[in-house]
């Protein structure tokens, strides 16, 4: 039989049990609770009648309210303090997930509590502003299949790429994609679009705003993204096979780097894109006309990313991995 407390009702048992002369035994048995138990209660929460303090007496009322205050201190104290609440609520407003928060190294504040620690302070509303809505959230999509047709990819296949670029050795190989503006009944609001880049080792990421998805705007966009970077930061980029790459050979010539393609319809060959393309629709979401987006808002949102921790470098940003080699 598990253990329970004492309720108001079967304290007012006693009290008339013990007015009617019956003995402690006696008030267990009819209570079917242990000796200890009622003699415990009755001698922890009788109160005193006389100055002398000869004089004793139990009370159901005064009893109950006894119990209440020993309940309320006999739980561990938080240790989670204002300052703590604070920087939690200052980097969910930078859109980190709660396992950076818990996980990366600060000076800011000198505890920082668990991933579900701070999961449960946000369900008991301790954090003023946040709720679990303000939290990040990611959906999925099922993108349409591609029908723009083909191009000689000059046999620059993804199986032909180095090692250390699979095995993220060395900084320097970047991934290329483009985010399209939503659609109305299989229309695209706009034709504007971003390209994207992310750095395989580093995960830094670069979005670019132009005007379609076609070579003419797409290639240059690439080149000068990345023309400012050192040569060895710049030494690869992977593509998918859509058309908008394939001034690839200008991309070449431009960065002095080489270029690979996915296999048809295996986005995942390239998941360092897309998976920071998920974290840019936190910003711009899928349905999203893109030809509205503000240029300055966009480098604001992209200084985000880069300078939020991430769990797959051991909680570095992505700023401070691409500028450490």
């Amino acid at each position: 039989m598990s253990y329970y407390h004492l309720t108001i009702d079967e304290r007012s048992y006693i009290f008339n049990l013990l007015e009617h002369g019956m003995s402690i035994r006696s008030i267990t048995k009819a209570l079917q609770r242990s000796l200890s138990t009622i003699s415990r209660e009755i001698k922890r929460n009788k109160v005193q009648l006389d100055s002398l303090g000869k004089v004793y007496k139990y009370f159901p009322i005064k009893a109950q309210k006894l119990y209440n205050q020993r309940r309320e201190n006999c739980h561990r104290r938080s240790a989670i303090h204002d300052e703590t609440l604070v920087y939690i609520r200052n980097k969910i407003s930078l859109h980190w997930l709660l396992e950076q928060i818990s996980n990366r190294p600060t000076n800011e504040v000198t505890y920082v509590p668990s991933t579900s620690t701070i999961y449960r302070v946000i369900r008991e509303n301790k954090i003023k502003s946040v709720s679990m809505k303000s939290l990040r959230q990611k959906g999925k999509f099922k993108r349409p299949a591609e029908k723009r047709g083909k191009f000689n990819d000059g046999g620059r296949t993804i199986k032909k790429r180095p090692n250390e670029i699979y095995k993220r050795a060395e900084l320097g190989h970047w991934e290329g994609d483009t985010v399209e503006s939503g659609r109305i009944d299989r229309t695209r609001k706009s034709k504007y679009c971003f390209v994207t880049l992310a750095e395989r080792k580093s995960r830094y990421y670069i979005a670019i705003l132009v005007p379609d998805r076609t070579s003419a705007n797409v290639t240059p966009a690439i080149i000068k993204a990345l023309k400012d970077f050192p040569g060895d930061l710049v030494r690869s980029i992977t593509f998918d096979r859509g058309k908008e790459f394939s001034g690839y050979d200008e991309v070449e010539k431009a960065l002095d780097c080489r270029t690979f393609f996915c296999d048809p319809y295996c986005s995942w060959q390239k998941g360092t894109n897309e998976n920071s393309n998920g974290l840019l629709r936190e910003f711009y979401p899928k349905g999203m006309n893109l030809s509205e987006v503000c240029k300055d808002q966009l480098i604001t949102n992209l200084h985000l990313l880069n300078n939020r921790p991430r769990k797959c470098i051991k909680y570095k940003t992505p700023y401070e991995v691409i500028h450490d080699n």
